[in-house]
């Protein structure tokens, strides 16, 4: 049996002799996605291309190396010694190829070029309703947007910009705060009207509410329901916060969401004036990224929306509907 260390050396020399003969250095790609995604089809989606790309460029680094890199089993690709002992030489030469794209695109001083921007579903909308402001000013800028709760890598270049709703606990990267998101309850008009319900709304007894699930447990609208719940009959839990805005437009009942994705809705109603929670919302880039005259661009005109917007983010300056308030106490000499 073959010890690791052999392996090692064995690949070592594969590595020199093909640097010789041409071996090609992008299916170190391929063999990073699959050891990520553990499957072809998860490393297709992350690359971009067909699956059997995916395993043809896989089948072709494994001949010129003299070694197989992964076995399949269960739960997928699963790397074998020889996979392991190449891993960390990958990732570091993933990691240099990136470094060298991103000192070369620092003296680029031109607005213009796409820059790819993640952000949660929540954010998604707010994002896209404002990026023809800044196409008016900026038409050579492309952006793309890439919408989804999983945290892309900025070290890797998975994007340029992020706008998160927790800060990062990558050292390398720049991270800011450049906004506070509050967090309030809200109803459709017609459950308002059906159930009397009456705001400012001091409990969720006998009330139909739009839970969430394990998935958003952290988020400030699940934290205030767990802990002010009680009684409540929970119609639908939600692993998606414009999900849970949904279902309240679709007259489920009452939901826990950001103030300006509720404020926004004509047929909800606020049913608290004070903020249940809030969260900040952090912008974060590679400080290398930050130098590129495109980047900044996209950078700098979110920093000042988001502030010019702050009081629509934050749900601080709205008040009940006239619908929701308790109506006054009549006098005695009134009835």
């Amino acid at each position: 049996m073959r010890t690791a260390h052999a392996e090692c050396g064995k690949i070592a020399r594969c590595l020199c002799d093909d640097a010789r003969v041409g071996l090609d250095w992008n299916d170190l790609r391929f063999f990073l996605a699959i050891h990520r995604a553990r499957t072809l089809a998860g490393a297709s989606r992350e690359l971009g291309v067909e699956h059997t790309t995916v395993g043809r460029r896989l089948t072709a680094m494994e001949n010129a190396l003299g070694a197989k890199l992964f076995v399949r089993t269960p739960d997928g690709f699963s790397p074998t010694t020889a996979g392991e002992a190449i891993l960390p030489h990958a990732e570091q030469a993933e990691a240099a190829l990136v470094a060298i794209e991103r000192v070369a695109q620092g003296d680029d001083d031109r607005a213009e070029g796409a820059v790819r921007l993640t952000t949660s579903e929540t954010f998604a909308g707010f994002v896209g309703r404002r990026l023809g402001d800044l196409r008016a000013k900026y038409p050579k800028i492309t952006v793309e947007v890439l919408s989804g709760n999983a945290n892309l890598d900025l070290m890797r270049r998975e994007a340029d910009i992020a706008l998160r709703m927790a800060a990062t606990k990558q050292p390398e990267l720049l991270c800011r705060s450049i906004a506070k998101m509050g967090w309030s309850l809200y109803a459709p008009r017609s459950y308002v009207e059906e159930r009397e319900v009456v705001a400012p709304l001091v409990s969720l007894r006998g009330h139909d509410v739009i839970g969430f699930n394990e998935s958003l447990a952290g988020v400030p609208g699940a934290v205030w329901l767990a802990a002010h719940g009680e009684g409540a009959n929970v119609v639908v839990r939600s692993g998606s916060i414009p999900a849970a805005l949904n279902a309240a437009l679709g007259g489920l009942g009452i939901a826990a969401i950001p103030c300006f994705l509720g404020d926004s809705e004509p047929t909800l109603v606020r049913l608290t004036p004070d903020l249940i929670g809030e969260r900040d919302m952090f912008l974060v880039v590679h400080p290398d990224l930050a130098r590129i005259a495109r980047v900044r661009v996209v950078m700098d005109f979110f920093v000042e929306r988001f502030a010019a917007e702050a009081d629509i983010l934050s749900g601080v300056a709205a008040d009940l509907p006239k619908s929701a308030r308790k109506p006054p106490t009549r006098r005695r000499s009134e009835r």
